[in-house]
């Protein structure tokens, strides 16, 4: 996924008069050390970006909620409206 990354660890530990089987130790275990590290990056930027197959479900959801907001609008606003007709009549018959 990634670029590897390049040390020469070994070399240098090597050169500076590690034994080899020591300075290849220590290599792997800065290895694994950077490639744990990647993976925990990873997995949260998993976890707090958004793809875009994400945002275009968020768009659809929205979408969707805000058309059913719309309609208990409507229907709230014709259900008071039919509600005040009937007061009226009732208050204009008791007159």
């Amino acid at each position: 996924m990634g670029m590897p990354i390049e040390l020469s660890v070994y070399e240098a530990l090597t050169s500076a008069g590690v034994p080899p089987d020591k300075a290849r130790v220590v290599e792997r275990q800065l290895e694994s050390a950077i490639q744990s590290g990647h993976d925990a990056i990873r997995a949260e930027w998993r976890d707090q970006l958004m793809t875009k197959a994400d945002g275009q479900q968020l768009k659809a959801d929205t979408l969707k909620a805000i058309s059913d907001l719309q309609r208990w609008i409507i229907t709230a606003f014709l259900g008071v409206a039919g509600l005040t007709t009937v007061l009226v009549t009732a208050v204009v018959k008791l007159l």
